[in-house]
């Protein structure tokens, strides 16, 4: 998890964060049988840089949309079970529009 702290603070000051975001993916496909929310993580940068390709014409909407992804995650707690479990929650389904199980 420090890792995505470090990536997070890596969006905050890119001007494209694109690239960092797929960067996030490739670091969590990685762990993703070992750490916990890796798999939340990965579903999370994998749906925000495909809004990225597949809708260009909102980029700066989407990129705007990175960093406060990256600033939610700075701000809570990743030792907080319940904390990261509402982070997800709120990505995966109110914003990027995974389904809910």
């Amino acid at each position: 998890m420090e890792r995505a702290r470090d990536l997070s603070e890596q969006i905050l000051r890119a001007d494209d964060p694109y690239d960092l975001g797929l960067q996030f993916m490739g670091e969590t496909i990685d762990v993703i049988d070992i750490v916990e929310y890796a798999g939340s993580m990965y579903c999370l940068w994998g749906a925000l840089t495909d809004r990225v390709e597949l809708k260009p014409d909102e980029e700066d909407r989407t990129f705007a949309e990175m960093a406060r992804a990256a600033r939610d995650w700075l701000a809570l707690d990743p030792r907080d079970s319940e904390a990261v479990r509402r982070y997800f929650d709120y990505w995966l389904y109110d914003v990027c529009g995974y389904e809910r199980p």
